[in-house]
């Protein structure tokens, strides 16, 4: 099992992606922060995790997200001239 958590810069934004991820979560606010937390089973499950949150990110124009899964992260935020990268 691969815990996953997923952080943004707001609950609202974060509910945007809950919303549009493949398995049912919930987003939380934590110190201002939106949160999801949620378990993968298999590294393939994480991948596909991992696109939608960024397939959400860019559909939604997100400032900034963050996948963490195992000792690694995944950053998605948007830059300064108005493209997005991730």
């Amino acid at each position: 099992m691969v815990r996953v958590t997923i952080e943004t810069a707001s609950k609202a934004e974060a509910q945007l992606i809950a919303n549009e991820l493949p398995m049912r979560v919930e987003a939380h606010s934590w110190r201002g922060f939106g949160v999801i937390r949620v378990a993968t089973q298999s590294k393939a499950e994480t991948n596909k995790l991992i696109d939608a949150v960024s397939r959400s990110f860019h559909e939604h124009s997100l400032k900034w997200a963050r996948v963490r899964y195992d000792d690694e992260e995944r950053v998605f935020k948007a830059n300064g001239n108005g493209h997005r990268a991730g």
